[in-house]
C-alpha cells in the first residue's frame, strides 16, 4: 500500500512539490482535465523515470501497482480490425492475433470442404448426388431380389412343405 507520493519537477506540478498524504488501500483521483490525475498514474507505474517524485510503501516495501488508465487500455486490449467483436488482452495480443487468424482461416476451409462434400452427397440441387444414386441402387437390388424370389418359387411350384 502507498502511503504518500511526492510530485514534484513533472507535468502539471512544476513548482512547489505537492504531497499526497495519508493515503489508504483504495483512493479516488478527480479533476478537470490537465491536472494531474494522469501524471500520479505514471509516477506510481513507473517510479524510477521519476526520481523527483518518491512513492513511500508501507513498511518500504514496494507492490506491483497495475494502473488502469488510457494508455494501459492502449498498450493491452488489441482490437482485431479484420476479425469483428474480437480483441486480445495483453501485450502480447499479436501472437494471439495470429493464432485467432490462422484458426479462422482453418475454419474457412473447412467449411469450404463441407460444402464440397454436402454437394457431391445431395448434388447440386439437393436432390441427387451419391444419396440419390443410393436410392436407385437400393431400388434396383429390391426388384432384383423380387424377380430372384418369383423365379425361385415358380420352379417350385410342385414341392410341398
Amino acid at each position: 500500500m502507498i502511503e504518500n507520493i511526492s510530485l514534484a519537477n513533472v507535468a502539471s506540478y512544476r513548482d512547489t512539490p505537492v504531497i499526497l498524504p495519508k493515503l489508504s488501500k483504495h483512493n479516488f483521483f478527480y479533476g478537470a482535465n490537465g491536472s494531474g490525475k494522469t501524471t500520479i498514474f505514471r509516477v506510481i507505474a513507473d517510479e524510477l523515470s521519476h526520481p523527483s517524485c518518491p512513492v513511500k510503501w508501507k513498511g518500504g516495501t514496494k507492490l506491483e501497482a497495475l494502473v488502469y488508465n488510457k494508455e494501459f487500455v492502449e498498450k493491452n486490449f488489441n482490437p482485431s480490425t479484420e476479425l469483428k467483436g474480437i480483441f486480445t488482452l495483453g501485450e502480447t495480443g499479436d501472437n494471439v492475433v495470429t493464432q485467432i487468424k490462422a484458426c479462422k482461416l482453418e475454419i474457412d476451409n473447412l467449411n469450404t470442404k463441407i460444402k464440397a462434400y454436402k454437394k457431391v452427397l445431395s448434388g447440386e440441387d439437393g436432390n441427387g448426388g451419391k444419396q440419390a444414386e443410393l436410392t436407385t441402387l437400393e431400388g434396383q437390388f429390391e426388384t432384383k431380389c423380387w424377380d430372384f424370389k418369383i423365379s425361385r418359387s415358380k420352379h417350385c411350384a410342385h414341392t410341398v412343405f
